[in-house]
Order: structure tokens, then sequence, then C-alpha cells
């Protein structure tokens, strides 16, 4: 299975991160925040208006913003948590 980005998944659904991109930066605040390559995340829910997304990450949830979310390529694992 191709992988995509989070901002294209669906919600309720556990994924596997497959890379991060972006600039440097970007990215290594991506890492500090718990999102590394292999880790799994849970994709919860989208705010009325679409942004932000709120993920699980290693117990922690985090909110993103659509362009944030398109940056994190991820690979479905599985059924609806």
């Amino acid at each position: 299975m191709p992988s995509q980005s989070l901002a294209k998944q669906e919600i309720g659904f556990e994924y596997k991160i497959l890379k991060l991109q972006g600039d440097e930066f970007f990215v290594s605040r991506l890492q500090e925040l718990g999102f590394i390559k292999g880790e799994r995340l849970i994709y919860k829910t989208k705010i009325i208006f679409g942004e932000p997304l709120i993920v699980e990450v290693r117990g922690t949830q985090i909110a993103l913003r659509e362009s944030e979310a398109e940056c994190i390529l991820v690979e479905k694992l599985g059924e609806k948590v």
C-alpha cells in the first residue's frame, strides 16, 4: 500500500509513520513532539471547520494544522480503533 499524507486519512484509525517531509527545522519540531519514523499514531478527530486535526502519539494528544499533517506520510494499520 503506498504512503499518503496524514491529512488525507480516515479518522479513527491507527497509522504507522513512514516519513516526515519538509524543511529541516519543521521535521525536527515534529520529531521532538514524537512523530518518528516507525512510530504509531491514532487519528482521533478533526475540529468542526477542518482544522486542527487531533492525533495521539505515544499517549499524548497533539493538534496539527492540515498543512502540518500533509508533511507526515503514513500507512494504515488495520481496523478502526
